[in-house]
C-alpha cells in the first residue's frame, strides 16, 4: 500500500527533524572552546615542585558503575562504543593525616536515588558496588581517623556517602549550596541536617600555576586545592604529589573523560543541559587545562568518572604512588 504524498512528507520531515536533533543533542556543531588566557596574578603555567621529598600516596575507591555510549559522554564521542562511567572516592593518605576527596556512592544510595523524576533515573542508572565507607573498613581502617573529608561538588554521584562519615569535618565551596535543586543533580538529604560538620574551604590568595587562588593542604605542597569554573558553582579540583614523584589532578566533573582535556572537547550538549553550570566558563577550565598539560607533559589528568584512566591505576586496596 502506497503511502499519501503529505503522510510522506510528514514522514520525511519528522525524521529529518529527529537525526538533526539527536545530532545536535550529542554536540553538533561543536561548541568552540577558546584558548586560555592566564589570570592577572597567576605568574606561571608550570605546576610547583613540593616542598622536600613528598611521603603522600592515594587510592581509588570504586563505589559503582555504569555503562553507556561515548557519544553520551565526551563531545564527538562514537555511538558504537561502549564505555564504563566510574562512580569513584579518592583516599589519600599523608604522614600528617589522611582524607577523603569525593565518596562516590554510599550506603543508602538506594533510597537517595528515588528523588530523582523518572528522566534522571533513566540518564543517570547505575550499577552499586562496595560503599566507601565499607572499603576501607574491611582493609583495616578505622573510620574515626579519616577527619576530613573534602568535595569536588555536591552532586548525588560524589556526595552521597558524606553522611557515611559522621565523624569528619565536610569541606566544599559554600557555593555548592547556593542552588541544590533535584533537577540539577542534588540531592539535599545527603547534606542537609544538623549532624553534618560543615568547614568550607577558604581559599588563599596564592597563585599556584596558572590558578590565581589556592589551598595548600599540608603545607608542602603535596596536595593543593584550587578553584574550577563552570560544572557547579563551587567545584574544586586536587593536585597531588605523590610519593615517586608523580604529578596527579583530580579533576571531578569539569569533563567526564581525559579526552575532553586533551583534545578540548565538552561533554555532550544534551548532557551539558542537565549537569552543568556555566558553559562559557566551563570551556575557559577545559582550556586551563589543557594548556596545563602542554607545559606539564608529566601531569596525570584523573576526573573522577573516567573508568579508563582509573583502572589503569588500580582500584583500592591497590596504592597510587608508593613506586
Amino acid at each position: 500500500m502506497k503511502l499519501p504524498s503529505k503522510t510522506k512528507i510528514f514522514l520525511t520531515v519528522s525524521l529529518t527533524f529527529g537525526i538533526v536533533f539527536f545530532l545536535y543533542f550529542l554536540g553538533y556543531p561543536k561548541e568552540k572552546i577558546p584558548s586560555f588566557k592566564a589570570e592577572e596574578k597567576t605568574n606561571s603555567p608550570l605546576i610547583p615542585k613540593p616542598n622536600g621529598k613528598s611521603n603522600l600516596v592515594f587510592s581509588i575507591l570504586k563505589t559503582g558503575e555504569a555503562r553507556t555510549l561515548e557519544a553520551f559522554v565526551v563531545e564527538g564521542g562514537s555511538v558504537f562504543k561502549t564505555v564504563i562511567v566510574a562512580h569513584s572516592a579518592f583516599y589519600i593518605q599523608h604522614p600528617k593525616g589522611n582524607f577523603l576527596f569525593d565518596t562516590g556512592l554510599g550506603t543508602k544510595v538506594k533510597e537517595q536515588f528515588q528523588v530523582f523524576p523518572l528522566y534522571l533515573k533513566l540518564l543517570m542508572d547505575y550499577k552499586p558496588f562496595q560503599p566507601a565507607n565499607n572499603q576501607l573498613e574491611s582493609n583495616g581502617v578505622e573510620l574515626t581517623s579519616i577527619q576530613d573529608v573534602f568535595f569536588s561538588h555536591l552532586h548525588w554521584d560524589h556526595a552521597s556517602g558524606l553522611k557515611d562519615f559522621p565523624s569528619a569535618k565536610i569541606h566544599s565551596l559554600p557555593s555548592e549550596l547556593n542552588n541544590p535543586k533535584v533537577e540539577l543533580g542534588y540531592i539535599s538529604s545527603q547534606f542537609d541536617g544538623d549532624s553534618v560538620n560543615w568547614n568550607h574551604i577558604q581559599f588563599k590568595n596564592k597563585p599556584y600555576a596558572s590558578y590565581a587562588n589556592s589551598l595548600d593542604w599540608f603545607g608542602d605542597g603535596t596536595a593543593v586545592f584550587v578553584p574550577m569554573k563552570g560544572h557547579s558553582e563551587g567545584s574544586v579540583g586536587l593536585f597531588l604529589h605523590t610519593k615517586n614523584g608523580n604529578v596527579f589532578f583530580l579533576t571531578g566533573d569539569i569533563v567526564w573523560r581525559k579526552e575532553g582535556f586533551t583534545e578540548k572537547k565538552h561533554k555532550p550538549r544534551g548532557a551539558r543541559w542537565i549537569v552543568d553550570f556555566d558553559t562559557v566558563a566551563l570551556g575557559e577550565e577545559i582550556a586551563r587545562v589543557y594548556d596545563l598539560i602542554q607545559f606539564n607533559p608529566e601531569l596525570q589528568i584523573v576526573p573522577a568518572h573516567d573508568h579508563d584512566v582509573q583502572s589503569v591505576l588500580g582500584f583500592y586496596p591497590q596504592v597510587t604512588g608508593s613506586h
